[in-house]
């Protein structure tokens, strides 16, 4: 970007930050030469107003907070209202060259309406498809009112947005069912940021625990309750493990009262939130990471934090996740299924040169998924967008792995 004064990024988020992705995004950005500014939700005790490693970052004063869908209704829209305020009025004063808009909810994308309408193109970033996730909390059919209305607004945004990135493969085809065009579609795969999760260069500890690993947010439909139902079996035959669990999340205390039904206090640790390095050290000498989703609606972050960090992982048995790791790259069982679980899991303790074999699997393939092969193609639509054409299609990497 020499020679030219700095183009301006804004990226609008119902999220908070630095504490997501949204921040390796924006500082690959901030390190690209651009200036950026994000507009997010603010925690209690954050400040209004603050710059973090070069991106400028603006929180309105509204909260996340889980619960009836009124209160969904009132915080998406406080947040939306803000944001579009505060996104014109800057946009009035300064001028963004580009704004990236991430979901959920879909309805943001109207915060960018005032610099769409000045020629200023749109980033829309899908990290979660609203009518298929609603469809599965709520147990609606396809066909729901809700849902159908769900699928056509995700299908205005498409039409709105100048470019359109999704993070695999999923709902790459649900973009293109709703007519998304394919050469505004873009695969971003939702890496972890490798300048952070990195293999230890010292070799694990305790060994005398089989540590069992999991982390982020604790909701139920990520199935930490199926790895909890399958512990009692799993130490008939492995007495010295334990279950070590990061995060919090609405679904801790039903969690909590599983543990303590079934005798397991001490066997299950819930860490809750800490910092970054204790998390990391902690992940990095597990024996096994943990991945039990009970749905194919996303590729988890933390499957690839596991995989960067040279850990095994189990993992509920997929499409999605199939297709970006095959079986030999990571260890399969039936999503909910507890008792599957626990022979897996008795399998891999059992052998260590299986587990020692899937890592060196997983980072064969995973050295295409890295964040720093992704930030190129991510940095690459802004590229096109700013140079006053469409970027080609991102080249989805999967497809290139032999899955048999």
């Amino acid at each position: 970007m020499r020679g030219r004064a700095r183009r301006s990024i804004c990226i609008v988020r119902h999220n908070y930050y630095p504490d997501t992705h949204v921040r390796r995004d924006a500082e690959a950005l901030a390190q690209a030469g651009y200036e950026v500014t994000v507009i997010v939700l603010r925690r209690k005790g954050q400040p209004a107003r603050e710059e973090i490693n070069g991106v400028r970052v603006l929180r309105m004063p509204v909260e996340h907070r889980r619960g009836s869908p009124l209160r969904y209704l009132w915080e998406y829209t406080s947040f939306a209202l803000l944001a579009f305020l505060q996104v014109s009025w800057l946009h009035l004063i300064k001028g963004f060259d580009v704004v990236e808009v991430d979901n959920m909810p879909d309805i943001l994308i109207f915060t960018a309406l005032v610099p769409k309408l000045t020629g200023t193109p749109i980033v829309f970033y899908v990290f979660d498809n609203m009518p298929e996730l609603l469809a599965y909390l709520k147990g609606l059919p396809a066909d729901h009112p809700v849902v159908r209305a769900l699928g056509a607004l995700e299908s205005v945004t498409y039409k709105l947005a100048d470019q359109v990135i999704v993070t695999q493969e999923l709902p790459r085809r649900l973009a293109l069912s709703r007519g998304a065009d394919p050469s505004r579609l873009t695969v971003v795969l939702n890496s972890a940021d490798d300048a952070v999760f990195k293999p230890p260069e010292a070799a694990r500890k305790d060994r005398d625990v089989f540590r069992i690993v999991t982390h982020g947010s604790i909701l139920e439909r990520y199935g930490i309750q199926t790895l909890i139902d399958a512990l009692p079996i799993f130490l008939e035959s492995v007495p010295n493990a334990e279950l070590q669990i990061f995060g919090k999340g609405e679904y801790e205390h039903r969690l909590r009262e599983q543990v303590a039904g079934l005798g397991l206090e001490g066997r299950v640790i819930f860490r809750g939130f800490v910092e970054l390095e204790e998390l990391l050290s902690t992940l990095a000498t597990a024996d096994v990471g943990y991945v039990g989703m009970l749905n194919d609606l996303v590729l988890p972050n933390k499957l690839m934090e596991y995989v960067a960090l040279g850990v095994p992982v189990v993992i509920s048995r997929w499409e999605t996740f199939e297709r970006y790791f095959p079986e030999g790259a990571v260890a399969y069982f039936r999503p909910g299924d507890p008792q599957d679980l626990a022979r897996v899991l008795v399998g891999l303790h059992r052998d260590p040169e299986r587990r020692a074999s899937m890592v060196k699997r997983a980072s064969e393939l995973y050295a295409r998924y890295r964040w720093s092969e992704q930030k190129k193609v991510y940095l690459g639509v802004y590229e096109g967008l700013l140079a006053g054409s469409e970027s080609a299609p991102a080249l989805d990497v999967a497809r290139e792995v032999d899955a048999s």
